[in-house]
């Protein structure tokens, strides 16, 4: 809704400032008109000599007393911890009783009420549930039977027993029949919102699956290579730091084989959830391949990546495994930092070589890209290229 800027403090003050509780207290300033339009039927029809002032006055006040009681609840927040944070079923019966109070006191304007009935019959509608509607709908036709049997009795020449009759058929029909339209189009609403909640979910489920590694709960690698590619154009404008940390399980392969491969899930999982306690928030840890991880560590130098990569490396060798009494594993890492210009593929081909170095060096290591000779890159750069083509092709697939 857009409001002039000069109303903004009035609406806040009206409203509030949470969304939530702006559209409750919305929905119960649009009732405001069923007691406005009531009220001024009631003392139209004082000023036409048809209605006693006294009751009119006392009708008045019963009314703004219960509107005011429902809109100070609703605003206060008091009502926002319970299913119906609007009170619509209170709220309706009671306008529906003012309603009838009404109609026993009128004569000419006796069907403006029932019409005043049946509108709030309509907009309790998207609030209830349908059981919740179809027993106000009832609750209104046996009001409308009580207050004709009472007028009948009271005052049988003004209002014979066959005018009573008729205008509960013709009236209690009606609102029973909008009853149940009311609930017809309630479990409508109610099936479509179920539905939309089932389609938010799948939406979220498919988002997950899109975003994350299964068996893990880790970045997949698309999305990790989205990632980074988009740090390396922030890191090219600003002229900041940026660090990845290639790692891979050591004797990985030995674990499945002679552990079993869900002693090598329980070390992937337990590696992740390691990684992800001891790295910062702001680090992102991606499932590269197999037993492959790829670390992202913005505005971190390659130095300070590895003293963070060295405590995930030391805490990683004192894991211990549920259902698995006496597994360890290590892992080596190489590490490299983003040059000027430079591509996602060549920067995790450095951090690959790094990994290259500290496996030949005994594994169980952090390797630094900067470390190694320019020589050292050569030889492995096609085997380096082949390498990345093919986990790109195989991403997701699991060991």
């Amino acid at each position: 809704m857009n409001i002039p800027s000069w109303l903004h403090p009035l609406a806040r003050w009206l409203l509030g400032t949470q969304a939530p509780m702006r559209r409750h207290v919305a929905f119960v300033l649009a009732a405001a008109q069923l007691y406005a339009v009531n009220l001024g039927i009631v003392w139209h029809s004082v000023h036409l000599g048809l209605f006693e002032a006294h009751f009119a006055a006392m009708l008045t006040w019963v009314s703004v007393a219960s509107y005011l009681l429902v809109f100070t609840l609703v605003r206060s927040g008091v009502t926002q911890r319970l299913p119906d944070p609007v009170l619509t079923l209170p709220h309706a019966l009671v306008s529906i009783g003012l309603c009838i109070l009404a109609y026993t006191q009128l004569e000419d304007h006796r069907a403006s009420v029932l019409i005043l009935v049946a509108e709030a019959l309509v907009m309790s509608m998207f609030r209830l549930r349908p059981t919740q509607m179809l027993g106000l709908g009832l609750a209104s036709v046996g009001m409308l039977l009580a207050a004709v049997v009472w007028l009948s009795w009271h005052d049988p020449l003004r209002y014979p027993a066959s005018t009573g009759l008729m205008h509960f058929v013709i009236g209690g029909a009606t609102l029973l029949i909008l009853s149940l339209v009311a609930k017809w189009v309630t479990d409508i609403r109610m099936r479509i919102g179920q539905q939309a909640r089932e389609l938010s979910r799948a939406l979220d489920t498919l988002q997950h699956m899109a975003t994350q590694d299964t068996l893990t709960g880790l970045l997949n690698r698309r999305t990790m290579s989205d990632l980074i590619e988009g740090e390396l154009k922030l890191t090219d404008r600003q002229g900041s730091a940026l660090s990845v940390a290639l790692i891979d399980l050591d004797h990985f392969k030995h674990i499945n084989d002679h552990a079993g491969h869900a002693a090598g899930d329980a070390v992937l999982c337990g590696f992740a959830a390691n990684a992800l306690a001891q790295l910062r928030k702001v680090d992102k840890v991606s499932r590269w391949g197999g037993e492959e991880f790829l670390v992202l560590l913005p505005q971190v130098t390659e130095a300070e990546a590895l003293s963070a990569i060295e405590r995930l490396r030391q805490s990683t060798e004192r894991l211990s495994y549920a259902g698995h009494p006496g597994l360890r594993a290590t892992f080596s890492a190489g590490l490299a930092q983003a040059q000027a210009g430079e591509s996602l593929e060549q920067l995790v081909e450095r951090a690959d070589h790094a990994l290259y170095q500290a496996k030949r060096e005994g594994r169980n290591r952090c390797g630094q890209a900067s470390h190694l000779p320019h020589e050292a890159h050569l030889p492995q750069q096609a085997q380096a290229s082949a390498a990345w083509q093919e986990g790109t092709a195989l991403e997701g697939s699991t060991p």
